[in-house]
């Protein structure tokens, strides 16, 4: 690090030089431009016009575990490698196969080459194309259609492939949770931010936190459709209790949405009112669990009642997100 002086010229703009050895060394001429960028920390960042982007590279070594490869993959993808080689004497076809359906869920991952020994796989996002709160924005959207979808479930004739098809959204969930999550360590890293990109790093941090239970909402939301699908609540399930769950989840439906409108308007007033709202969710469903101790299903409907208290405390931590984003 080097200090260097101020100086003030015609009264009004502020000077200062820049270091020999990095304007050689990028290619700096008299008449160069250079960008400025602010930072969230005060700090300015100095970036060549013709500077060629840096390319991060990760190379990782196969062996007989798949499943830590495949962690060891989307970790390097979410810390922001454009590049991912996979290397190894011999890649065999299973794993080629899994490696390819691995690519399918992270956004923007292609296998750009492919020999005996090697795989590559390279990320063609264009990151000022996506921002967190699109991120956000599309995260919430496909949490709160399988949710709705849960709820028609119980008026619908066709359930199994109702049920199914809630189940497989779940993925493209998980595709964009990982993406979020790689857009924010990118900007924590390297303090990149898209042009799109209006916010601070500390509302991109709750932003980023509102995404991580809005995914566990989604899979709340899965493991009760399964649970559905291993009983008949048609013929074992009393009406009564049905007509609850259908009513609380609708309930849990809105509060979600207050929610995430109360993070992205940072309104505490309608922050303060989804918490309200989901102490009476709590009471709503201590009364139903009540209700199916003496029935044929307690247990799964146990199971249902318990994602649905689980789904209320997410929703619960993103209006207190709210909250806490409007102390800045």
């Amino acid at each position: 690090m080097e200090a260097r002086k101020v100086q003030i010229t015609g009264k009004s703009t502020y000077m200062i030089t820049l270091p020999k050895k990095w304007a050689v060394d990028v290619g700096l001429q008299p008449g160069s431009l250079v960008s400025i960028t602010h930072r969230d920390d005060g700090s300015l960042l100095l970036t060549p016009a013709k500077t060629q982007p840096f390319i991060s590279r990760k190379t990782l070594k196969i062996d007989s575990d798949i499943c830590e490869l495949k962690m060891d993959i989307i970790g390097a993808y979410v810390m922001g490698h454009q590049v991912i080689e996979l290397n190894a004497r011999r890649i065999t076809p299973e794993i080629r196969k899994e490696v390819k359906e691995l690519c399918k869920n992270l956004i923007g991952s292609e296998i750009v080459e492919e020999t005996r020994s090697k795989m590559v796989i390279y990320d063609i996002l264009n990151p000022g194309e996506f921002t967190i709160e699109k991120g956000l924005k599309r995260i919430y959207a496909l949490v709160s259609g399988m949710l709705k979808d849960l709820i028609d479930v119980f008026d619908a004739r066709i359930k199994e492939e109702m049920l199914s098809e809630i189940v497989g959204r779940d993925e493209e969930v998980d595709r964009v949770y990982l993406l979020i999550l790689k857009l924010f360590l990118r900007r924590l890293k390297e303090g990149w931010v898209s042009k799109e990109d209006q916010l601070s790093l500390v509302e991109a941090f709750h932003f980023r936190l509102a995404a991580d239970n809005l995914e566990r909402i989604g899979d709340h939301t899965v493991k009760i459709a399964n649970t559905l699908r291993s009983i008949d609540f048609d013929k074992d399930v009393p009406k009564d209790i049905i007509g609850r769950l259908v009513e609380v989840g609708k309930d849990l439906l809105d509060s979600i949405e207050q929610g995430v409108i109360s993070l992205r308007s940072t309104d505490t007033k309608l922050a303060s009112r989804v918490l309200r709202e989901n102490a009476r969710i709590k009471w709503k469903v201590l009364e139903i669990r009540r209700l199916t101790i003496a029935t044929p299903n307690a247990l799964p409907l146990g199971i249902i009642t318990d994602s649905i208290s689980r789904i209320g405390d997410y929703t619960e931590n993103i209006a207190e997100l709210a909250i806490d984003l409007r102390q800045l």
